[in-house]
């Protein structure tokens, strides 16, 4: 029988305050300090764990603009957003005592794909296997391989340049990224 827990470690005030300006400010993604997704979050494919202070899950590119935007703020400078995928980094990157910010639940549309010029436009959180399982019937994939594939995103492939089984033949992620189209801080 796992023990009850009888108090979970508190949100602070400031984190608080910055879901409930989100979601004033238009955030139409899910919001959540509860210490289950909490706990959910504090463990990637590392050996490492923190607990973070809230998990955000954005529905659009909209979203994250309002994020970032927000974060900027001079009330919000304190605060420490990471992005996270599939959670599938062996080194511990989609950790935070902070704020993760998951773009694997909403934000994974495969958006259009142009086999004439050999291209696909895609959402951070589309997972590998499914882009290659898209792929297939045009006779492309999307390597490098990954023991991971079947929840690895292509956002978190991006940011950690994943490289894996065949990158000697068919090159790291970044040997197949044409371009990204990225919120900065401010919400540019």
């Amino acid at each position: 029988m796992i023990p009850r827990i009888s108090q979970a470690p508190q949100v602070s005030e400031l984190t608080t305050e910055f879901l409930n300006t989100l979601r004033q400010n238009g955030f139409t993604g899910d919001l959540s300090s509860t210490y289950a997704d909490r706990l959910t979050m504090a463990t990637d494919n590392s050996i490492y764990q923190l607990l973070p202070q809230a998990v955000i899950f954005p529905r659009s590119t909209a979203d994250v603009t309002i994020v970032a935007r927000l974060v900027d703020e001079p009330r919000f400078h304190s605060l420490s957003l990471t992005p996270r995928g599939g959670g599938t980094g062996t080194n511990g990157q989609a950790l935070t005592e902070g704020i993760v910010v998951d773009l694997s639940r909403y934000m994974k549309r495969i958006i259009e794909i142009n086999p004439e010029q050999r291209w696909v436009k895609v959402e951070a959180g589309v997972i590998k296997d499914e882009l290659n399982l898209f792929l297939k019937p045009y006779g492309f994939f999307f390597a490098p391989e990954l023991s991971t594939s079947n929840r690895a995103t292509l956002g978190g492939m991006i940011n950690t340049d994943a490289s894996g089984q065949g990158s000697m033949v068919y090159g790291k992620t970044s040997d197949h990224v044409l371009g990204v189209r990225a919120v900065l801080l401010g919400g540019e």
